[in-house]
């Protein structure tokens, strides 16, 4: 096989490849034989059909199915003897069978550009202090006693308050008809909470259990529900139960009740600690964006359009993965607009420059997967694949989604490299700038 390179521009590399003619004859004849056993053409015994006659039926369809086969296997080759890392799939063009029996083809491949990284080390940061104050603590264990409140029946007849928790059945009207799909029976809901709406649950205040009403809402144009959208309800409401919201006393029995603690301290100590956990990881995530930002805004470089457009792809197709795997029924074409795809434009970009600035340092400073974190890697696509670590490491260990899972594994490293260099300052009062070095 022989390999050539062009370069097309600073992001852009053309390759041709040619396969030689006696590799195509062995595919071209393997794929004849195998047609010659299985096709039924008139005036043939099966298995003695020509050659020539095989080729004037379905030659085209053989040229094309030998070709596809020929470039899945040759491409990868190619571009390891290139030394070429695509940043996407390749644009596959030219395709020949030469008469001398040779096979050629160009690829049109998106990399890396050259450009110089700036200076990476000892990058100033601002970095805020992870601080948990005791109202933060409170608003934690009031949300405690609100998960362990207890709903108890009515002592008295008395009206629905802000607070209570009723059980009511409901049916809409829309334009002098039953929306059906509107309809319930046996709802709970927590007056105050607006869980509905916040006119339904004013209409809510005041009434008694056992009591029958109606009332009605108007719907703004946007609303989410496009049967009710911009259009007058009418509601026809039942109540059926009302129980008080009974919320714990805040001592040392709710301590107990919730977790391993004696006393209500030890439950506001580790509610502190645990809060102080959270806001240090956002701390850590947010000084990790500056240091992206700070070296993406210094370094310039061309990206390809092509390779900005896959980006937003992918973006745009995590994003539509994300609600369905929480049970939201999207159209991910309404994703495809224009419009839609210009907003994930600027995070396309970004992502992609960072990636390549991590690349590069972590090629400069040498940074590497060890052997025991190649191994967790493969440790968690076997667990996912319920397959064994020994498979995944023969069988997939050079698969897109495991070289993803390296990069991101590299890239993190890389960035515990940029943390330990960095100088944390604190943020200049009124905002959060940058300073610059």
């Amino acid at each position: 096989m022989k390999v050539s390179v062009t370069d097309l521009s600073s992001t852009q590399k053309r390759l041709e490849i040619e396969v030689p003619a006696n590799r195509m004859k062995q595919e071209l004849d393997k794929r004849y034989r195998d047609l010659a056993k299985n096709v039924r053409i008139k005036g043939f015994r099966p298995g003695k059909v020509p050659r020539k006659i095989l080729q004037s039926y379905y030659g085209k369809n053989v040229e094309s199915e030998v070709s596809s086969q020929v470039i899945q296997e040759t491409y990868p080759k190619a571009i390891q003897e290139a030394a070429i890392k695509p940043l996407v799939e390749a644009d596959i063009e030219e395709i020949h069978f030469a008469d001398e029996g040779t096979f050629t083809y160009a690829a049109i491949v998106e990399v890396s550009p050259p450009f110089e990284l700036p200076e990476y080390k000892g990058l100033k940061i601002e970095k805020r202090a992870a601080a948990v104050t005791d109202e933060q603590v409170l608003e934690e264990l009031q949300e405690l006693r609100q998960r362990h409140a207890q709903l108890q029946s009515l002592e008295e007849d008395r009206p629905i308050r802000e607070g209570d928790v009723v059980v009511v059945d409901f049916t809409p009207w829309v334009d002098d008809a039953v929306f059906e799909r509107g309809k319930a029976d046996d709802y709970m809901l927590e007056v105050g909470l607006k869980q509905l709406h916040a006119a339904f649950d004013e209409s809510l205040l005041g009434r008694r259990e056992g009591e029958s009403f109606s009332f009605e809402i108007d719907y703004p144009a946007d609303a989410p529900t496009k049967e009710i959208a911009g259009k007058r309800v009418r509601f026809e409401v039942t109540v059926k139960e009302v129980k008080a919201k009974i919320l714990p006393d805040l001592d040392d029995d709710l301590a107990k009740e919730v977790g391993d603690y004696e006393t209500l301290e030890e439950l506001k100590e580790a509610t502190r600690s645990r809060l102080a956990e959270i806001a240090e990881k956002g701390l850590r995530a947010e000084t990790r964006g500056r240091i992206m930002e700070e070296l993406v805004k210094r370094a310039s470089f061309d990206l390809s359009p092509k390779v900005i457009d896959r980006e937003v792809d992918f973006l745009v197709e995590q994003f539509v993965s994300q609600f369905q795997r929480q049970g939201l029924n999207i159209d991910p074409e309404a994703f495809k607009a224009p419009e839609v795809r210009a907003e994930y434009r600027p995070q396309a970009e970004r992502n992609l420059r960072w990636r390549l600035i991590a690349n590069r340092i972590a090629a400069q400073e040498g940074i590497e997967l060890d052997e025991d974190e190649l191994e967790a890697i493969y440790a968690e696509v076997a667990r996912v694949m319920r397959t064994t670590v020994e498979k995944v490491r023969d069988a997939y260990a050079e698969t897109p989604v495991i070289e993803q899972m390296k990069e991101s594994k590299l890239h993190e490293k890389v960035m515990e490299f940029l943390e330990a260099s960095a100088v944390f300052i604190e943020p200049a009062e009124g905002g959060s700038e940058q300073n610059e070095e």
